[in-house]
């Protein structure tokens, strides 16, 4: 790969993936043991209709947001780090993509630990083997951190080859568990309600939305951008979570890999469960990476990939999974109004005009976009609690009001909304976008 992929700098006209390689990507990094275990949830707390309902528009709100940041990657060619220090500052973006990265960093733990206790249990019930999870957990890291260093290059193959594979092999338990038991769903126990339903769905892949940038901006062009990740987490995401969630609720059984264990099908449950860790892992690693990497401007991409890997495989060997959906609620609340509010910038305020020279001149904070952080966080919380809110579902409400607020915010700065640009004529400090 390129030394550093880019990390520091606009995505060059000859590095370009097709929008069929970029929809493989989104599609496999949603095909993860996390989202085996809460659509099997949903499904059995809500039973088919509503389950199915929660899922189509959880998908729908992720389809609708990564649209637009697929859009305003692939348009700037800028990774998520370099658009949000245009939004927040050269300082106050360090602060913002601290905690996307810390989400991705805890989000490859939580997966990594889950991925050694399940093989662990499936190990034990089938053949009555005993492999400690750090064993598993070590040896999937090195594999995982390995393809991750390649770069979006290795990150495209893995796609390519495991993403077909994955979704045949869901498609497949589903159909054995309906005919060995029916089509009743049997409840299986979680607290759900249908709003923590459609906010634990956006959880499930919000921060992935967020960092979409990182991926679309190799795209050939921004319709390619766009499409691929529509069709992918609004048509494809939503069939991933019910068919992951059929076999449990016809079973009872809470884990789509333990059901497939019971229909006699071990081998492809424990490739369905590794190489989903894996295509999901592979997209935390790279995302959190780019962000470390603009930080430490000497340090090779690879390097640092290695650095983090290692860490969340350590962070792996000492976390717990029973919080998982709490986590994900949490993440719906507060990672979407990152991306809404550096999609007010990128297309209202600068109209795309963001050349990195520009940005010595930018103050380190930019407190505006912090307040309407802060805001939609607030906002968010309440609709979570049915204390206030606008649709009643934290995930839309938190980036609605984040919009809403660093509109006015940019607004009573006195900047002018007349359809065409937040800021004056000829008071832009950027250059013309790259062609």
């Amino acid at each position: 790969m390129k030394a550093d992929d880019f990390a520091r700098g606009a995505v060059s006209g000859s590095a370009a993936a097709t929008g069929l390689h970029l929809g493989l990507i989104i599609v496999g990094g949603t095909i993860g043991f996390a989202v085996f275990v809460i659509s099997s949830q949903i499904g059995g707390a809500l039973g088919y209709a509503e389950a199915g309902l929660a899922f189509a528009i959880g998908s729908l709100i992720l389809g609708f947001m990564g649209a637009v940041t697929s859009y305003v990657g692939a348009k700037s060619r800028l990774s998520t780090y370099l658009l949000t220090e245009f939004a927040f500052g050269p300082t106050g973006a360090k602060v913002a993509n601290l905690v996307v990265a810390l989400s991705l960093v805890g989000w490859f733990g939580v997966i990594c630990n889950t991925l050694g206790l399940a093989t662990q249990e499936m190990l034990q019930e089938s053949w009555n083997i005993d492999v400690p999870p750090p064993v598993v957990i070590t040896a999937a890291s090195a594999l995982m951190i390995s393809v991750t260093a390649a770069g979006f290059t290795g990150i495209d193959r893995l796609a390519l080859f495991l993403t077909p594979f994955m979704a045949l092999l869901i498609g497949y338990a589903a159909f054995l568990a309906l005919r060995a038991d029916g089509s009743e769903p049997l409840a299986v126990e979680q607290a759900f309600t249908f709003q923590t339903a459609v906010s634990a769905v956006v959880g499930t892949y919000i921060v992935g939305v967020i960092i979409q940038p990182d991926y679309s901006r190799f795209a050939v062009n921004v319709r390619h951008a766009v499409w691929s990740v529509f069709i992918a987490l609004a048509l494809f995401f939503p069939l991933v979570q019910f068919f992951s969630a059929v076999p449990s609720m016809a079973t009872g059984e809470p884990s789509v890999v333990l059901v497939m264990s019971g229909l006699g099908i071990i081998l492809p449950a424990f490739f369905l469960l590794f190489l989903g860790a894996w295509s999901s892992n592979v997209l935390c690693l790279y995302s959190s990476s780019l962000s470390v990497a603009t930080l430490m401007e000497r340090a090779r991409l690879s390097h640092i990939i290695i650095a983090i890997g290692v860490a969340g495989t350590a962070l792996a060997y000492v976390m717990v999974q029973e919080a998982i959906v709490d986590y994900l609620v949490l993440l719906g609340i507060t990672i979407p109004p990152i991306g809404a509010i550096y999609i007010v910038e990128a297309i209202f305020v600068r109209r795309f005009r963001m050349e990195l020279d520009g940005l010595d001149g930018e103050p380190p904070f930019n407190f505006r976009a912090f307040g309407a952080w802060f805001g939609a966080i607030a906002v968010g919380y309440c609709s979570d609690r049915d204390l206030m809110g606008i649709v009643g579902i934290a995930s839309i409400d938190s980036p609605i009001v984040a919009c809403a607020l660093y509109t006015a915010f940019q607004w009573r700065r006195g900047l002018q909304i007349n359809g065409r640009s937040l800021l004056p004529e000829g008071q832009h400090r950027d250059a013309q976008p790259p062609g």
